[in-house]
């Protein structure tokens, strides 16, 4: 009886902590059906100050332009390219009159994130690191605007 009664016990609280484990995992990253431009818009914002490094993906220890977009919406459960050039293709083209929050605002070799009120969030360089700017920061023409939550 003792040993059943061990095995119960320990078979109890394997499966608490193990569930306990893996009902954390999923809060890493928030589920597509709750995402919106503007909460990956304010998500992004989160990150300014935070240092530019090419290559980089990391939020919080640097990234690059693309690495920084592709992080982002990544904490939104989409997988996104790690190059300017590709993310210019993804999501949906839409209108530069169009834009809304959460939009990719891509530029020649640059992409950032729109914010709203004419201003953008991304990995600027390795001076300034994450910022956020007007829309129209550089002499760089914007390409294409890219959508990518509906």
């Amino acid at each position: 009886m003792k040993f059943k009664t061990k095995f119960i016990t320990f078979f109890l609280i394997a499966t608490i902590i193990t569930s306990l484990l893996f009902a954390a995992a999923p809060q890493e990253t928030l589920a597509k059906s709750k995402a919106s431009g503007q909460k990956v818009a304010s998500y992004a914002t989160r990150f300014v100050g935070n240092p530019y490094r090419w290559g980089g993906t990391s939020l919080t220890r640097g990234a690059d332009c693309s690495g920084f977009v592709k992080a982002v919406y990544a904490k939104f459960g989409y997988s996104l390219p790690h190059s300017s050039s590709a993310l210019r293709r993804s999501g949906k083209g839409v209108s530069y009159s169009k834009r809304k929050a959460g939009d990719i605002i891509c530029y020649s070799g640059h992409v950032a994130i729109y914010i709203g009120n004419n201003k953008i969030v991304h990995a600027a360089n390795r001076k300034k690191g994450i910022i956020i700017s007007k829309i129209s920061y550089s002499k760089k023409k914007v390409l294409a605007v890219r959508r990518i939550i509906k």
